[in-house]
């Protein structure tokens, strides 16, 4: 069972990821951040009756509160990267986010890096420069650090992962301290308050309209996805460890991406994203 929760929550991610580039094409970044937290506030509230409504200790709060910060600051992050980048470089470069959960499982859960988890980082991190080269010829690969370091999109893009790491970990320590449904409200709530004091301090915000039947679908998906994703990670963190959740659920981001941004984007699926995507799951399939 715990098996079908990661890769079911890997391909709603996946799907997520496809959903927030689409409707970037039709909403504004300042609309769909709105739509998403709202949305959860929304179905979690309902969600309090299957909830005991009970947080055990106040050690929960201070958890809270930085998770919240962090949802905001790295969903605006990403819809920011995905606004400059194709989604088949977006998600790939998510793969560190095993390594930096890893490292957060240590420090917080006390949980232990092997040989092989080491091996398994260098190789993700050589898929991520292959990725970024201009191309596969030996000096372009040793250069494709210092690309990586200057592409602002990649930068964004790192920033995210390593605040996308740090969230399940804290996620999973607060579940000690209340149940799923609960926990989820209080996130969403607390998120919705921080971003209605940010968005409506900006003039430039504006209720979306909803002109055709595309962007109406879009906006469905994007809720129905969103909440569906959010909660099944929810129950995926209850019967795995962080770290195993993360590599099921960028090594399928990173095969979809590929496939998504084949069919739905026209992005070109080259022999150097192919031989990328190869080297990080290889990198991924060591780390679990």
């Amino acid at each position: 069972m715990s098996l079908i929760i990661l890769f079911l929550c890997g391909l709603l991610w996946s799907i997520f990821d496809l959903v927030r580039k689409l409707a970037l094409e039709t909403y504004s970044l300042k609309n769909i951040l709105y739509i998403t937290i709202f949305s959860q506030l929304i179905i979690f509230m309902a969600s309090l009756l299957l909830s005991d409504t009970n947080i055990s200790s106040y050690n929960y709060y201070p958890l809270l509160f930085i998770i919240a910060i962090f949802n905001i600051l790295s969903l605006y992050l990403f819809l920011k990267a995905l606004e400059i980048e194709e989604i088949s470089i977006c998600i790939p470069m998510l793969s560190y986010s095993p390594l930096f959960s890893l490292l957060f499982s240590k420090l917080i859960l006390k949980e232990g890096l092997s040989t092989e988890q080491h091996i398994g980082i260098l190789v993700i991190f050589f898929g991520s420069f292959v990725l970024y080269s201009r191309s596969l010829l030996l000096k372009d690969l040793l250069f494709s650090p210092f690309l990586l370091i200057k592409n602002k999109g990649a930068q964004l893009i790192i920033t995210v992962t390593i605040i996308w790491s740090v969230i399940p970990v804290l996620d999973k320590r607060s579940l000690t301290y209340t149940d799923i449904y609960m926990h989820g409200f209080m996130q969403s709530l607390l998120g919705f308050i921080l971003l209605t004091i940010l968005i409506f301090n900006k003039s430039t915000f504006s209720i979306p309209k909803i002109k055709t039947k595309k962007a109406f679908f879009i906006l469905i998906l994007l809720i129905v996805i969103g909440f569906s994703a959010t909660i099944t990670q929810l129950f995926a963190l209850k019967v795995n460890f962080v770290p195993i959740l993360e590599v099921v659920k960028r090594a399928t981001g990173i095969l979809f991406s590929l496939v998504f941004g084949y069919f739905f984007l026209k992005e070109e699926i080259s022999k150097k994203k192919l031989l990328s995507v190869m080297i990080i799951i290889s990198g991924l399939s060591l780390a679990i």
